[in-house]
């Protein structure tokens, strides 16, 4: 029996008399995205059943479902069920709780609803799920389109062969008798072609609207990072979506887009495939059709190449770049052989975070703290050795994901892996997980120290004394991170200003209970509600007040930073001591630099004046904290100012814009110099074109597979 004719992209599919409801369900942390690949794709292969397609109505819906939004958006579901066939949802770790709440309410009203789980978080967890949630009828393990077509078709006969279906768990018998039987696994999609595009089912109206368009060109994932469950649980070859659906796609998606959506690609190692290039070079010439500059967010392969370099330049000609992630997680051998992870070789990344800075490319390389194997004195030299090569570390703790090697009992129970469930940033109580607070090789006390040491970095490296550590490392010969864990004590102990020491202090309070979150202290800075799941962009919001602090009044820096100096000094031994006045020039440059953050603030376009050395200035451009095309005189001083970019204040919004901009600080996707407008006397600006940051990239894709 043939399929019948297919509906043009996106048209409405007719609803007939008879038709039972399929409900599908996505319930989102990211503000405005109405559209779920997900959704799609288990709708778009549903209606290629013929039988499916005649006896079932769909309804997708991809809820907003933070905070206060969790209330309405089950009240929008609820109010749209009808005697519903099926209600299905996708889960993940950051939407369990909400997802696993709301299904049991659609179960309590309509008890005949089959009721029917998928996802990441929840996949060949039956014996765990089915004891939390009992009210869940079917879990569909692994990947859903094929399995959820047989699963409907045995719905729509009373479950009728349900056993003979592969890669589910479902309830069986009655009463006293009533038990899980999970049949036995079902194969990978092998031809990627018979899985319709998930846009298929959307009309043109959503596409436009959504502020996120999440896509795929491949799938699978051929390392096995013990940590990360995109390859660990998998170890699959990479399987390619055809190149002309791509296409199609990809020219329907950003025709429709708005100016703040965001396009981002799925690929687990974006890069790893040589028509790569193509698509990067596809995806280019698409947007300059239709006069489209589009956020666009990409995971890149983690042995980053040379196809990788002539990728993101590519990307970089066409507008669409964001900085190329060099993924390493850690520098430590003992780290990666527990973590079955080849690593990019050191002297590798070396050489390519020097090519990268070369053609002008920014670049951030993720490191994960707390994986077994792990020291705080190893991680610090990760972290040395990042900095080092003019790389802008980006730190996580680690999260026990479900499916991966690190859950299994007798590694957990060898490394001793200690687990508490916490928020992943503890700006977001919503967003818990089990995070790994100790191990053989980490006490919980060195846990803390670690996370202290991340927030000293973000503030003194990454944002306000970026410059003058950078010299006083030469100077001293000192590393960047001994500096900068020097500077810890500084921050929560040894700063005058008491607010930004009680902000630190919280920070630390925070990560030991998630209830001690001062919210009216992080309100009182910020001047906003904090820490209900509204906000969304908002990350690391700690940072963020201690910057929002510093930076306002001029005076109150230029004061926290002399402090900062005489703290290193004092520490230093006489013998190596530098003068003081040699660290000046550095020290107005970062003075310089917090007028940008300050713009941010006000959205007006201050001005910081600088003069130093031409030397000074050379051998910063040279490690990547000034614009790559500065050029600069022979010799003697040079003076000048420093300015945000005219395009960085474009839309400027008095509540978001700052915290927009600190969140790309804080990922390595800016630096406040090398970025922003740096102007030589008697010569043209540079460093004006950063794009303005109209949206930062949602936490949660990355979360979602930190082994990337």
């Amino acid at each position: 029996m043939s399929a019948p004719a297919a509906p043009a992209p996106g048209a409405p599919r007719a609803s007939a008399p008879g038709r039972r409801g399929v409900h599908l369900v996505d319930l989102t942390s990211i503000a405005g995205a109405t559209y779920s690949p997900t959704l799609g794709y288990l709708q778009a292969a549903a209606e290629a059943d013929p039988e499916v397609a005649a006896r079932c109505a769909f309804r997708r819906h991809a809820l907003l479902a933070r905070g206060r939004w969790f209330e309405p958006a089950c009240e929008e579901l609820l109010s749209a069920l009808d005697d519903p066939l099926v209600v299905a949802f996708t889960i993940y770790f950051w939407n369990r709780a909400q997802s696993l709440e709301l299904a049991r309410r659609v179960k309590e009203r309509w008890p005949r609803c089959r009721v029917v789980a998928g996802g990441n978080d929840v996949s060949y967890q039956q014996d765990a799920l089915f004891a939390e949630a009992p009210w869940v009828d079917v879990l569909v393990h692994g990947e859903g389109e094929l399995r959820f077509v047989d699963l409907l078709r045995s719905l729509l006969h009373d479950g009728e062969g349900l056993a003979s279906i592969d890669g589910i768990t479902y309830w069986s018998g009655r009463g006293g008798d009533r038990r899980p039987v999970t049949t036995r696994p079902a194969a990978r999609i092998t031809d990627l072609s018979t899985v319709p595009s998930p846009l298929s089912v959307y009309p043109d109206a959503e596409l436009a609207a959504t502020t996120l368009l999440v896509y795929e060109t491949n799938r699978g994932c051929p390392y096995s990072c013990a940590f990360c469950y995109w390859g660990g649980a998998t170890n699959s070859k990479v399987r390619q979506f055809p190149m002309e659906r791509i296409a199609a796609d990809l020219d329907r998606a950003v025709r429709l887009a708005s100016p703040t959506m965001m396009l981002a690609l799925a690929d687990a190692n974006f890069g790893i495939l040589p028509r790569d290039v193509e698509i990067a070079r596809m995806l280019v010439t698409i947007c300059e059709r239709y006069g489209k500059k589009l956020d666009f967010f990409v995971t890149w392969a983690k042995n980053c190449n040379k196809r990788i370099l002539e990728t993101a330049a590519l990307l970089r000609d066409g507008g669409l770049l964001a900085p190329v992630t060099l993924s390493t997680q850690s520098f430590s051998p003992t780290v990666l052989d527990l973590a079955q992870r080849s690593n990019i070789r050191l002297d590798n990344f070396r050489r390519l975070q020097a090519e990268f800075r070369k053609l002008g490319i920014p670049t951030y390389t993720d490191l994960i703290w707390g994986m077994p194997g792990e020291t705080y004195d190893s991680f610090l030299a990760g972290v040395e050795e990042t900095l080092a090569a003019g790389g802008a570390p980006v730190m996580f703790p680690l999260l026990l994901l479900n499916n991966t090697d690190y859950t299994k009992e007798s590694f957990r129970a060898d490394q001793k892996i200690v687990v508490r469930n916490l928020p992943f940033d503890v700006s977001d109580p919503e967003l818990t997980g089990d995070v790994v607070v100790a191990h053989a090789d980490m006490t919980e006390e060195d846990w803390l120290r670690g996370l202290e040491f991340r927030l000293s970095l973000h503030v003194f490296q990454k944002s306000l004394l970026r410059c003058t550590l950078r010299v006083l490392a030469a100077q001293t010969g000192a590393r960047l991170v001994d500096l900068c864990d020097r500077l810890r004590d500084y921050l929560f102990d040894g700063a005058a200003d008491g607010v930004t020491r009680a902000i630190a202090h919280n920070y630390r309070a925070a990560w030991t209970d998630p209830a001690r979150l001062d919210r009216p202290l992080l309100q009182g800075e910020l001047g906003l509600e904090v820490g209900n799941g509204d906000l969304y962009g908002r990350q690391e919001i700690h940072y963020e007040a201690i910057l929002h602090r510093l930076v306002q009044r001029p005076d109150r820096l230029a004061r926290f930073l002399d402090g900062a100096v005489d703290f290193l000094l004092g520490g230093t031994p006489e013998g190596a001591r530098p003068d003081r006045e040699s660290l000046r020039p550095a020290l107005d440059l970062d003075l310089a630099a917090g007028s940008v953050f300050r713009s941010m603030i006000t959205g007006r376009r201050e001005r910081a004046a600088f003069t130093a050395p031409a030397a000074t200035l050379a051998s910063l451009r040279e490690a990547g904290d000034l614009p790559p095309d500065l050029a600069l005189p022979r010799g003697g001083d040079a003076a000048g100012w420093v300015s945000a970019p005219a395009k960085l204040l474009e839309g400027h919004h008095p509540h978001h814009s700052f915290s927009r901009y600190v969140v790309l600080c804080w990922r390595g996707m800016v630096s406040t110099l090398r970025d922003a407008e740096v102007v030589l006397a008697g010569a043209a600006p540079v460093g004006a074109g950063v794009p303005a940051p109209s949206r930062t990239p949602d936490p949660t894709p990355v979360q979602a597979h930190p082994g990337k």
